[in-house]
């Protein structure tokens, strides 16, 4: 159990952390969102070991709009979601949560220039059906008190 103010990085890698077995595919994903059919097998389609990982683009809803009543935008200045193989994730070091205690923004890009650089490409594409849902992000991470 985690104590103290919430970390997305530290909780995905403990996340991540807690998977033993190399070959298992780990998805780093945001609350949310809604997840087309069939989405899990595509992630182990456009995932391959050592070589490439995948981190979509979705479509961001405006506030007050859902997957029936649409209007947003594709959104594709985040990497916020970020599938790689647990031995990828191993390689590569995982969030930096040192850096990223309680801070938003940033580490997915701190992440995929690591990824990078560690030789694995990224899949990246827009995924007709994966959408965000709008939320505030006021008083999320940003709070003084945390930082």
């Amino acid at each position: 159990k985690k104590t103290g103010p919430f970390s997305r990085s530290g909780g995905l890698q403990a996340g991540i952390d807690y998977v033993t077995n190399p070959n298992s595919i780990i998805m780093a994903i945001d609350m949310h969102l809604t997840l087309p059919v069939g989405y899990v097998e595509y992630i182990r389609r456009h995932t391959v070991q050592g070589k490439m990982g995948y981190a979509p683009q979705f479509f961001r809803l405006n506030p007050g709009f859902t997957e029936i009543n649409i209007n947003g935008f594709w959104e594709f200045n985040t990497y916020g979601i970020f599938a790689l193989y647990k031995s990828d994730w191993t390689v590569v070091g995982g969030f930096d949560v040192v850096k990223y205690t309680t801070k938003w923004g940033g580490e997915d890009w701190e992440l995929l220039d690591r990824t990078v650089a560690k030789g694995i490409e990224m899949y990246r594409l827009r995924h007709p059906g994966l959408m965000h849902y709008y939320h505030s992000r006021n008083g999320l991470w940003d709070n003084p008190k945390t930082q």
